[in-house]
């Protein structure tokens, strides 16, 4: 078993002087609004369109121009939402240095001591894994898998490459080996939490009512489709937080 097979297995002893996965950092906030501005962007044109058919040229050209901008401003921001980075880690610190084009957008490298480290999480999302790690002093840092083929020929060999959850969870047991109490560095995440368990129980009682409508006369079953496609998709990613937690 190699170094890091072995890290994997047992996190939280025997690893590796050094672990290094090729991750992005995720900036959430700059993601939702890459992806609200098309979805916004869209209806926005629309009703461009539809003033331009009416002959008035003020306002669908200046909806027009509007969307354009919209969509347009949203791959720059879906881009600085995920920055990428190495990630080291060493029995003492985890050091973030940027990639490519983090590099352009002013990215520092950045050094977090272990010590410093308050809480650890993990998120299963449709897109990977991510983890969470929340540092006593800035924000919290979310960091998933860099695809594979966006990473440079150059560096797919370097010593002690893992994927973010096997780096994570070696950081979360060195974390506790400098004496903090493991239970206070897990931070649940959303689906984790009240109000993503609340939200999966409404999902199961649409879904029971989505069964419900496909035998009431008068009800077309593409209502009771759309509620399970819905509520499927949160209930497949509540299920899989759950249990990441519970491998946490």
């Amino acid at each position: 078993m190699s170094a890091p097979d072995s890290a994997a297995a047992n996190p939280t002893s025997n690893h590796p002087a050094t672990l290094r996965s090729h991750l992005v950092l995720v900036r959430m906030g700059l993601m939702i609004i890459g992806i609200l501005l098309p979805a916004f962007g869209l209806p926005v044109l629309i009703g461009a369109c539809l003033f331009l058919s009416d002959g008035n040229m003020a306002w669908g050209g200046g909806l027009l121009l509007t969307s354009l901008l919209m969509m347009a401003a949203a791959w720059p921001l879906m881009r600085r939402s995920m920055l990428p980075v190495l990630a080291t880690l060493t029995p003492k610190t985890l050091r973030l240095e940027p990639r490519d084009r983090s590099i352009a957008y002013g990215l520092q490298p950045t050094d977090y001591p272990l010590s410093d480290i308050a809480g650890y999480g993990e998120l299963a999302s449709q897109g990977g894994d991510h983890i969470k790690i929340y540092p006593n002093q800035g924000p919290m840092l979310q960091l998933a898998d860099r695809p594979k083929k966006a990473i440079p020929a150059a560096e797919t060999h370097l010593p002690g490459l893992v994927d973010a959850l096997t780096l994570g969870r070696t950081l979360q047991g060195q974390v506790v080996e400098t004496g903090a109490p493991g239970e206070s560095l897990h931070r649940p995440n959303f689906y984790q939490s009240g109000l993503g368990r609340a939200l999966a129980g409404l999902c199961y009682a649409l879904m029971a009512l989505g069964v419900v409508l496909l035998f009431v006369p008068g009800v077309d079953w593409t209502v009771g489709l759309r509620l399970f496609t819905f509520t499927g998709l949160y209930i497949g990613l509540y299920q899989r937080n759950q249990r990441a937690g519970a491998g946490a």
